[in-house]
């Protein structure tokens, strides 16, 4: 088990994706959102109290999740690329994935309407490059403007 987010990083990977993990974890550090680990490898990103993701460190590879997407509505983005970006990431309700979750909800995200989004998380970036970091950095203040969902299933206090 990892002290710190970076030392997973620095342990487990190298090159661009090594640059790119720190890149995001340091702008989360700088802005007083210092992962906090939540079980071998998982670390979530806290805010004002509550959770807004996580970052899962692997060998090899590394995700990035949004945990709340339903409350993106309110939000319009004239940056075509960053939204198309986040709507590839949204996950919609199959299967029961947790305790028969019956959280899935239909909602409108950076103005597309989206049925039946998973109320627990979103798909990870996986092993994102530096552009898609600087999406990624967005994404988390938009998130910052959202409200916990009662009913997550990942505990979102603190």
């Amino acid at each position: 088990m990892y002290n710190k987010i970076e030392d997973a990083i620095l342990e487990l990977h190298d090159g661009e994706m090594q640059k790119n993990a720190l890149i995001l974890t340091n702008y989360i550090n700088e802005n007083q959102m210092t992962p906090k680990t939540s079980g071998e490898g998982f670390w979530k990103i806290p805010f004002n109290g509550y959770y807004l993701g996580q970052i899962i460190i692997e060998a090899h590879r590394w995700y990035f999740e949004i945990f709340n997407y339903l409350d993106f509505g309110k939000f319009n983005d004239e940056d075509e690329e960053f939204t198309n970006i986040v709507y590839e990431q949204v996950q919609t309700c199959e299967t029961p994935c947790h305790d028969e979750c019956w959280r899935a909800k239909d909602v409108k995200i950076f103005g597309k309407e989206f049925k039946s989004v998973c109320s627990q998380h979103s798909r990870g970036f996986r092993n994102p490059d530096g552009k898609t970091i600087e999406h990624i950095k967005k994404l988390i203040e938009y998130s910052k403007n959202t409200t916990p969902y009662v009913q997550q299933y990942h505990p979102t206090h603190l």
